[in-house]
């Protein structure tokens, strides 16, 4: 794995993955690794920052500092008036879809915390920018959570909150202050309220204005891969935070995810179902998988039972899905 990541993947996307001509980084790559002209979404430039910061962190000898300062985090036209970050770049810099929206504002606030302890001096002042942006234009008057986008409409989904979770816990890593700890403690506050039903051991995707789950389909659709990023989350916030109750919480994400959510032919996480376990989205992508084994390392010793043969199986599995 690590020669995967440090002789392959890294050397790939830092070099060909790399837009030399407009800055920043491709959006996709073609399976020649040929760079597809693709409109650039924020979330995409945000995620590369974050994982060449990581290398960096894991003691990859990259040019790590260099990727991270020609990202696309520095302001410009990726940059709104009211201090937000758009959505979607088009090839050449300029603004496709000028929507302000929670998710890409949570993967850039994971990327910028990553970015300061890698030690880009500009981390920190732009992420104190994104936070002030949060507060004043995505976080909810009712103070239940936060919105879709800054217009407020929508629906209310749960994955926005959950990387906003990770976003804040990378935070108070970075700087050690307990500010952060209280803003993650207010998304685990509506995981018990509103997201996780302690009858099937599930957690909802689709909410409405009131978070109530949507009515058909979409109100009983849940994903393995969510529960198990959401059990590795439950895991470090209990470590930070003191409430190990949340520890059984993660084990009951775990369990329904493993008990319902895998294809017994491969072992792998479906992409989607029901509470009742009835599939919804039979195709297994990579990332569920990879959070599954995330999930595993992190439930491994906290009290419940020998994980290691299940992460073992879930890297395998991946390694064969490929």
């Amino acid at each position: 794995m690590r020669h995967w990541l440090f002789e392959e993947t890294l050397p790939l996307w830092s070099t060909v993955g790399v837009d030399e001509r407009h800055g920043g980084f491709h959006e996709a790559l073609g399976f020649d690794a040929t760079p597809l002209m693709k409109p650039k979404r924020r979330r995409t430039q945000a995620r590369q920052v974050y994982a060449f910061a990581v290398a960096k962190e894991r003691g990859w000898e990259g040019p790590a500092d260099r990727l991270i300062a020609r990202h696309r985090l520095h302001g410009g036209p990726g940059r709104t008036d009211k201090g937000g970050w758009v959505r979607t770049l088009n090839i050449d810099g300029s603004i496709a879809d000028p929507v302000e929206d929670a998710y890409d504002h949570s993967c850039v606030l994971l990327a910028l915390a990553h970015a300061h302890m890698s030690g880009n001096p500009d981390a920190l002042r732009l992420g104190e920018e994104t936070f002030a942006f949060l507060d004043a234009h995505l976080e909810d008057s009712r103070m239940t959570g936060f919105l879709e986008t800054s217009d407020g409409e929508g629906e209310r989904r749960s994955n926005p909150h959950m990387h906003l979770l990770e976003a804040f816990l990378a935070w108070h890593k970075a700087t050690g202050e307990r500010a952060y700890l209280r803003r993650a403690a207010r998304v685990i506050g509506l995981f018990r309220s509103h997201f996780f039903d302690a009858e099937s051991w599930t957690l909802g995707e689709y909410f409405d204005d009131g978070w109530k789950p949507v009515a058909g389909e979409k109100g009983a659709w849940t994903e393995p891969g969510h529960h198990f990023e959401w059990a590795s989350l439950l895991v470090d916030f209990a470590a930070r935070s003191g409430q190990s109750e949340l520890t059984a919480f993660a084990r009951k994400l775990y369990a329904s995810a493993v008990a319902n959510g895998l294809n017994r032919a491969t072992g792998l996480s479906y992409g989607a179902v029901s509470r009742q376990g009835l599939p919804l989205d039979r195709v297994s992508r990579s990332w569920p998988q990879a959070e599954a084994v995330k999930a595993a390392v992190a439930l491994d010793g906290s009290g419940g039972p020998d994980l290691k043969p299940r992460s073992r199986r879930a890297s395998a599995a991946c390694s064969a899905g490929t």
